[in-house]
């Protein structure tokens, strides 16, 4: 334990004695090596500017803002609603080859950068839990650098617009196609009703003469019953005059016909019998006539009902589809016109031209030169005694050989 404790001893007094055998060049190395950083920092790097430009963005959707509960109105805006645009949608936007290649052509840079050189000096970040947007770009000209960033901004807002309008003009382009062809079926179908209401009999002509039809029948039944009931009483009065003796005649007046009879009572009833029968016998010939009439006219007045009804809603789907479509035709056309990209994107601030460099850190690089120049000084020294000492070893070997 001893003897390994005195071998560690020795190990790091060695270290330590190499180490100050080449100080000097420990030090010349460390000096070379912070000159170099301080020269790169100060003489050959030029300083630059951080320039950004702060959008704030929301999730306008102009063309899905009247959705209500009809079915065609549903189906009309699934067909033609905006995407919702959130933060992260447009962050990856704002580098879009479209944008940048306008600002290359409207800023003349085409002979310093192309679309792939520029969208990589260009960092897009969201700030964290807000709907804003920080568009970045480093250089060592602050006024070039916050032109470019303030032209991306005002280009990428512009591309919003256009993106907007163009899938407006094509929504507007099918509804507006559609919506002839749903104009020409509801033309139709009022052609079609206005033939079907101009025909003689119409289901409420049928309908009235169906109720008058039917109040016929009732009286008619009614006065059946009571036809049935007078034969009764008729019948009764002849039992009881043939159980009586004739006295002999007398004068009546026949109900039915108005006129003044002569006879015997038994041979009067008998008479105003066959004539009660006779009318009983005419009702019961009326009476299922009419009740077949009535079923014809049921049927027909069913059927013609069916087609009016039928032929109304038709009408009615039509004329709904119909003004559907235009009113959805007036949304888009508003929604054309209007600027989504200025009412979802919002500059909060444009990028100004940097007065304080952000780079390089003179400091900081000059630091790690120092620390960079006594590792690679320390390394060294190590090496050269390393050499040394094992040169010297192969000597004594040689000599003792």
């Amino acid at each position: 334990m001893e003897h390994q404790n005195e071998y560690d001893e020795i190990s790091l007094r060695e270290l330590i004695e190499a180490l100050l055998r080449q100080k000097k060049l420990i030090a010349l190395i460390t000096a070379a090596a912070v000159a170099l950083a301080g020269f790169y920092s100060f003489i050959i790097v030029k300083p630059t500017y951080e320039a950004s430009m702060l959008l704030m963005t929301s999730n306008a959707n102009t063309t899905n803002q009247s959705i209500n509960g009809d079915n065609i109105d549903k189906m009309l805006d699934t067909l033609t609603q905006t995407p919702s645009m959130n933060v992260e949608t447009y962050r990856q936007q704002i580098l879009a080859p479209e944008v940048l290649k306008r600002t290359i052509d409207e800023l003349g840079m085409g002979d310093l950068y192309t679309i792939r050189t520029l969208r990589d000096r260009i960092s897009v970040e969201t700030i964290k839990d807000t709907q804003m947007i920080r568009i970045i770009m480093i250089s060592t000209d602050p006024e070039k650098a916050s032109e470019i960033i303030n032209r991306v901004g005002e280009n990428f807002i512009e591309f919003v617009n256009e993106n907007a309008k163009e899938r407006a003009f094509a929504s507007s382009k099918y509804i507006a196609s559609q919506m002839e062809i749903e104009k020409g079926l509801y033309e139709e179908a009022l052609m079609q009703q206005k033939v079907l209401l101009s025909t003689p009999r119409g289901s409420r002509e049928i309908s009235m003469e169906l109720d008058a039809k039917l109040t016929q029948l009732t009286e008619y039944k009614v006065e059946k019953t009571n036809t049935e009931m007078r034969i009764e009483a008729i019948k009764a009065s002849i039992k009881v005059a043939e159980s009586i003796p004739s006295g002999g005649s007398s004068l009546t007046l026949n109900q039915a016909t108005g006129r003044v009879l002569l006879d015997s009572s038994e041979k009067q009833l008998k008479m105003e019998l066959a004539e009660v029968e006779s009318q009983l016998m005419s009702l019961s010939d009326i009476i299922p006539r009419l009740e077949r009439e009535l079923e014809g006219l049921r049927v027909e007045y069913e059927d013609k009902y069916h087609q009016e009804s039928v032929l109304g809603q038709k009408v009615q789907l039509a004329k709904e589809t119909y003004e559907a479509f235009v009113k959805k035709y007036e949304e888009i056309r508003v929604a054309e016109s209007a600027q989504v990209g200025e009412a979802s994107v919002t500059v909060v601030s444009y990028a100004y031209p940097a007065k304080t460099p952000v780079g390089p850190n003179k400091t900081l690089n000059v630091a790690i030169g120092l620390v960079l120049g006594l590792m690679v000084g320390v390394f060294i020294a190590f090496f050269i005694e390393y050499w040394k000492s094992t040169g010297e070893e192969r000597k004594d070997l040689g000599k003792v050989n």
